[in-house]
């Protein structure tokens, strides 16, 4: 039963019963007001009408009781109720600024992607600094992304054995945890329990980090024999921001 009925129910009988009583006292003092000698049972009526309305003013007492704790059950379940909403709104926004920071810190290392040329050869071990003359150039970014790419896929070790005074690899490693942090970061987003408004605040952020740091160099990789599973993080992107703009 919906509480707002059964607090006025439960009002109105106790407003009833409380008239009832006050009828009964009234009933008793008219005996006084308009006799001026007291009937011979007037004790007999006074303890006829206290028989009645002792019980009236018990059940009266009981109502106003129950109302009163009913009353405080509601009270305790919203706050117990706002607590719960404080609880997940809380949440909500600790999830909100866990992604967000995270495709903050995507885009942070995008941005901080460095390389340099030396002698026209990119620097990728200290043995390509031996012609002291030669000027050094240095790239950062998208840019220096696709310029590493390029040289990366031209060399013929491409997939072979790590060289650990070789950095091209590792360099590349890092551009493919990139790339796959930023795929899971898309699903989890997609299927977290955020509010329609924060995912869409997110989307967008994520469109504008995939138009302006993947999108020029997924063309180029997408050209490459690539692992199986890098490979189809890039083909759900390419496809995913692509059917957005259809």
């Amino acid at each position: 039963m919906d509480s707002k009925k059964i607090i006025k129910e439960t009002t109105l009988a106790s407003i009833i019963l409380i008239l009832l009583v006050a009828f009964g006292v009234i009933l008793v003092c008219s005996q006084l007001l308009f006799y001026d000698k007291k009937p011979e049972n007037f004790g007999v009526i006074g303890d006829a009408v206290g028989g009645i309305t002792g019980p009236i003013i018990g059940i009266a007492g009981v109502l106003l009781t129950f109302l009163a704790f009913y009353i405080q059950k509601l009270a305790n379940d919203e706050i117990k109720k706002q607590f719960i909403e404080q609880g997940k709104k809380e949440h909500q926004d600790f999830l909100f600024k866990n992604y967000k920071d995270r495709i903050m810190l995507i885009i942070n290392e995008t941005n901080n992607f460095n390389i340099s040329f030396h002698g026209g050869n990119l620097i990728s071990g200290v043995d390509l600094l031996t012609n002291k003359s030669s000027k050094k150039y240095n790239f950062v970014g998208v840019q220096a992304i696709n310029l590493f790419l390029i040289e990366y896929y031209k060399r013929t070790d491409v997939n072979t054995t790590l060289d650990l005074q070789d950095s091209y690899h590792s360099l590349f490693i890092h551009i493919s945890n990139l790339i796959s942090g930023f795929y899971n970061l898309q699903l989890a987003i997609q299927q977290s329990e955020l509010e329609e408004s924060s995912k869409i605040e997110l989307s967008e952020l994520l469109s504008f980090t995939y138009y302006t740091r993947f999108y020029y160099f997924f063309e180029f990789l997408r050209r490459q024999k690539l692992q199986p599973k890098l490979k189809s993080h890039i083909d759900y992107l390419f496809e995913f921001y692509r059917a957005q703009q259809q």
